[in-house]
């Protein structure tokens, strides 16, 4: 009898011994939020998009053209603004790290003043800039660079363009972050070396800034590829991207299942876009600390 009570108390104790630790509950009500707005519909969505178990609309994305050109299409362009986009914040957020306090008041105040404004505004403002009549192509031609108007809306450089200015804030803050750290006495030691600026920068300043790099292409890159609202107002039918299709099954079409395998197709291969750039990210700060320890 005393064996049978004794087995018994082992898994009270056992309870009473286990408890959460106390910093659980203060993440519980993130997890929960988390859980329930977002976690869910996930998971409703994918449960759409597989109505009684079947593939059916995952086989029609992967074999009809017009779906496989909207995604390709999506990833070029995301893939353009991704590169246009780290190149222009480049020597914005390095002018922030190293200019005066001056440049760095100017900057920031600059690169904060678009989030102020609505999406929806910043991108209609591009359509009065970038049509035939706007301020861009009369420009041009009042300096007689060019004698009649380009064609800079409904048009992928129109797309890209804006897509890079609206992006272009969150590129700025990763690369201005790792920058602020680098410290550019090592820049004047290289000289000292006898090496020049631009080889000293190729071979110092850039590759410490690689993490910078890495971080504003990935957050550029998973943004682009969700982007609705300035390609459908920029770009023409042609220029479709994948967001603007998943909108037009969902509104136009009424097909709620087309369009859940679509958004779940998309979410699929941002993940995988998003592994393979920390992938990358990793191979080449493990390659900084070999070449550290040698």
């Amino acid at each position: 009898m005393s064996v049978s009570t004794h087995d018994r108390s082992l898994p009270a104790k056992a309870m009473a011994s286990f408890r959460l630790p106390s910093a659980f509950w203060l993440i519980a009500p993130s997890i929960l939020f988390l859980a329930l707005f977002f976690v869910f519909p996930l998971l409703k969505l994918v449960a759409i998009s597989l109505p009684d178990g079947s593939t059916e609309y995952y086989h029609q994305i992967f074999t009809t053209p017009v779906f496989l050109r909207v995604i390709g299409e999506t990833f070029r362009v995301s893939l353009i603004v991704t590169v246009v986009t780290v190149a222009v914040a480049y020597p914005y957020a390095y002018a922030m790290a190293h200019g005066g306090r001056a440049v760095l008041l100017v900057l920031t105040v600059a690169l904060l003043i678009p989030f102020w404004v609505s999406l929806l505004l910043r991108s209609f403002s591009w359509i009065v800039l970038l049509q035939n009549t706007g301020l861009i192509n009369n420009f041009l031609i009042a300096t007689g660079l060019i004698e009649r108007p380009i064609r800079l809306i409904r048009t992928p450089l129109g797309v890209i363009i804006g897509m890079v200015h609206i992006l272009l804030p969150y590129a700025v803050l990763p690369l201005y972050t790792v920058m602020k750290k680098i410290d550019l006495r090592l820049m004047e030691a290289s000289s000292i070396c006898g090496a020049s600026w631009l080889k000293g920068f190729a071979r110092i300043y850039f590759p410490l800034s690689l993490p910078g790099v890495m971080a504003s292409a990935i957050l550029a890159f998973t943004l682009a590829l969700g982007f609705y609202i300035t390609p459908a107002l920029l770009g023409s039918p042609r220029d479709m991207m994948i967001a603007q299709m998943i909108a037009g099954q969902f509104t136009e079409q009424l097909n709620f299942g087309l369009g859940a395998a679509l958004a779940v197709v998309l979410m699929v291969l941002t993940a995988v876009a998003f592994g393979l750039f920390g992938a990358a990210r990793t191979a080449l700060q493990k390659r900084d600390r070999r070449k550290g320890e040698a």
